[in-house]
């Protein structure tokens, strides 16, 4: 419920933001949200697989990688938790979806650079046959600062 709150007081920051600076708010009003914005990262489902299948059906575990780039350095990011969710329903949904069951750092695409990978269980993704992408939503600290990190990446789902 805690997180519910959280997500729908974000959603109505981010929505009423817009309107405070057309209003003539100054940027106070912006300092004064408690929730920091979404950083956009790189993600990659199923690493070194294009296009990225998933079979509904299947038991086991799903790897969702947040890739280090120039402008995001994923081996700092210490997660508190992470969602994968259908794209369609993410944002407006908040913390929906699977839950990490684990996590670790590995160089998934050879660049030299630690990347973050996610596990989810197959079995509690709420994809459909329909969806055509995957929206992961995680929390934590990068550096000493808190941040949410948000990634999507496309998907072909089998049920």
């Amino acid at each position: 419920y805690p997180m519910k709150k959280l997500m729908l007081s974000t959603l109505v920051a981010v929505l009423a933001l817009p309107v405070w600076f057309l209003g003539g708010a100054t940027a106070v009003h912006a300092e004064e949200m408690t929730c920091p914005d979404h950083t956009a990262v790189t993600v990659d489902i199923k690493p070194g697989d294009d296009p990225n299948k998933i079979n509904l059906s299947a038991n086991g575990l799903l790897p969702v990688a947040v890739l280090t780039t120039q402008d995001f350095d994923a081996g700092q990011f210490t997660p508190e938790m992470a969602h994968l969710s259908d794209a369609s329903i993410a944002m407006t949904m908040g913390c929906v979806g699977a839950d990490a069951v684990r996590w670790n750092y590995a160089d998934v695409n050879d660049d030299g650079r630690l990347d973050l990978v996610f596990f989810f269980r197959i079995q509690e993704l709420n994809l459909t046959s329909s969806s055509t992408a995957a929206t992961l939503m995680a929390h934590g600290s990068y550096g000493s600062t808190s941040i949410h990190i948000i990634g999507t990446d496309s998907v072909q789902v089998k049920p």
